[in-house]
């Protein structure tokens, strides 16, 4: 059976040795088995598991989601309608930060082009210290 040291984990994925340690921490990856001089190995399953959780990283699912997905993954007799589910939930809310991310593309365009010489007569901290007052 093939080991990995956690250096060499870390390399082939691309992880931070710090979010490996966080993802045992936590529950998220399961422990690894341990040499008789205690340095931990890592199987082929804990590196597969950690690349299903990068992947999910990638797509933007908090480590809850992740949970529930391995959760699911974990009971493979079960029917896929609690993944889609989730994906769908997750999808939803991609769509309002995209949403809000184009709010904010358009309010920052509102802001330049400004051609004044001088700050106090800028148009950018004008509209950002009245749009303060007016949140305030």
């Amino acid at each position: 059976m093939q080991t990995f040291s956690k250096n060499a984990l870390c390399k082939v994925l691309g992880l931070n040795p710090e979010t490996l340690r966080y993802y045992e921490k936590i529950g998220l990856l399961t422990a690894p088995k341990r040499s008789a001089n205690g340095y931990r190995l890592f199987t082929e399953q804990n590196r597969q598991e950690l690349n299903f959780i990068k992947t999910c990283r990638s797509l933007g699912f908090s480590l809850d989601e992740i949970k529930q997905l391995k959760a699911l993954q974990q009971n493979p007799e079960n029917s896929c309608h609690n993944a889609d589910d989730l994906v769908e939930q997750h999808l939803a809310l991609v769509e309002q930060k995209i949403q809000q991310l184009i709010e904010i593309k358009q309010s920052l365009q509102a802001l330049t082009g400004c051609q004044r010489q001088q700050i106090e007569q800028c148009k950018v901290i004008r509209s950002l210290t009245n749009a303060e007052n007016a949140s305030g």
